[in-house]
Formats: C-alpha cells, sequence, structure tokens
C-alpha cells in the first residue's frame, strides 16, 4: 500500500526552511512547535496530523504539496476483514486460589 504523503520531500523541505536555525531558536521563533516535532519532521519521521499542519503554517508551507497523486490505498471491505488473522479465545491457564484475590 503506498504512501500519499512524501515523507521524504517534506523532510528534505523542512530541514531546507531551517537551514542555519538551531531547534532551540525555531521554537522560541514559533511558540507552536516543539523539540521533539521539529526532530521528527527533520528526519522524516511519523507525525500527527496536527504536528503536520502546524509545521506546514509555522514554515509557510503549503500542505498539498506533499501529497502524492494517484497512490492506491488499499481498500477495506466486509471480506477482508473477516480474512485477517484473530487471536482465539482461551480460559485463563491460572486458577483464582481460595482466599486469595
Amino acid at each position: 500500500m503506498a504512501d500519499p504523503f512524501d515523507r521524504e520531500r517534506f523532510a528534505a523541505t523542512v530541514r531546507r526552511r531551517l537551514d542555519g536555525i538551531s531547534t532551540r531558536q525555531a521554537v522560541a521563533t514559533w511558540p507552536t512547535l516543539n523539540v521533539a516535532m521539529i526532530s521528527r519532521a527533520r528526519n522524516g519521521e511519523n507525525l500527527t496530523i496536527g504536528s503536520f499542519l502546524a509545521l506546514c503554517k509555522a514554515l509557510r508551507l503549503r500542505p498539498f504539496d506533499f501529497h502524492v497523486d494517484g497512490a492506491k490505498r488499499r481498500r477495506v471491505t466486509r471480506k477482508t476483514i473477516f480474512q485477517q488473522a484473530v487471536t482465539a479465545s482461551v480460559s485463563r491457564e491460572t486458577r483464582p486460589q481460595s482466599g486469595a484475590r
């Protein structure tokens, strides 16, 4: 399943925009950002949608510039849900002892 978000391009853009600016300076400049968020963005790691949008707003980026058109998403149907592996229900191996809680 292809990811419709170009993570590498976003990370490269963030690194380019913050070139010469330390993470601490960026946080001081844009209070909506934090160190962990900037670090994850620079490294191309997963971000929440809120973090992604906050970074886009602070760095004046357009969110749809990182959307990959034509990325196929896996369809979820009743058949695919029923074919998923499920752990069988079994009884507990331990029995409560008398007087123990």
